[in-house]
């Protein structure tokens, strides 16, 4: 996507308020103050102090300030920077925290370190975000699963005289058999295409909470494990949608 195109589209998402505007631009230089700094002397001045933001316009575009002092005297400095993928606040906010993150890596020349900024952002994560990740089947089930579609399968197509194949079909007939083995097969078939389209909306609106290879797995145990695997992707759908719900409440922070 070229950059005028990344614009347009950044000037299409709802925008920032200036209400909004004003609590996070408050937020970022009272409680995250020292991340602000580190940003200003990695991406600025190794010299900087008493960094702030000056500004967050609607679409997420952010204002940085900073003092210096020398020999010569003190100044101020600035820069601007747009943030990329805006969808809001948050999007400002992980941004910042990657910024301040790399800085103090690579100011204390230690890759674990993590800042403030992206500690708080990670732990709001874990309260207001669901983890999909692939959650696979006990052993019993999918051993039960195996042995069940095996069954079916010899029912349904076996032409052997084996005795407990005709003891079975002297209660169930071997087309029967069979158009239960297509019943099941096409309603796995389209387990697995619902879990998919489910797993392609997430990825589409929260990108990081699904990634393709998620998806896949989702789709294959879908199609594999039917139900037992639906209903703990269910399961996560569900939670996603009560965690949402509960932050829109009144008096939810």
């Amino acid at each position: 996507m070229s950059i005028p195109q990344q614009r347009m589209r950044q000037r299409q998402q709802p925008g920032l308020s200036p209400t909004d505007q004003h609590k996070l631009k408050t937020t970022l230089n009272t409680t995250y103050s020292d991340d602000m700094t580190l940003i200003a002397q990695h991406f600025g001045n190794p010299h900087a102090t008493r960094a702030r933001i000056t500004d967050i316009d609607a679409h997420g575009g952010v204002t940085l300030e900073w003092e210096t002092s020398s020999t010569d005297g003190s100044a101020t400095e600035d820069m601007q920077f747009a943030v990329r993928g805006f969808d809001g606040t948050s999007s400002v906010v992980r941004e910042l925290g990657d910024l301040a993150t790399e800085a103090m890596c690579a100011i204390s020349q230690n890759p674990s370190s993590v800042s403030q900024l992206s500690r708080a952002q990670h732990a709001l994560d874990a309260r207001v975000l669901v983890d999909f990740a692939y959650v696979q089947p006990s052993i019993l089930v999918m051993s039960l699963v195996a042995i069940g579609m095996s069954a079916l399968t010899m029912l349904a197509v076996s032409s052997s005289s084996h005795p407990l194949l005709k003891f079975v079909h002297m209660f169930v007939s071997q087309s029967t058999c069979y158009y239960v083995l297509v019943g099941v097969i096409i309603v796995h078939f389209l387990e697995a295409c619902v879990v998919c389209a489910v797993c392609q909306l997430v990825k589409t609106f929260q990108p990081r909470q699904m990634d393709t290879r998620t998806q896949v797995q989702w789709t294959v145990g879908g199609a594999l494990f039917g139900l037992f695997c639906l209903h703990a992707f269910a399961s996560k759908i569900m939670r996603q949608f009560a965690l949402a719900e509960s932050m829109q409440r009144p008096g939810q922070t």
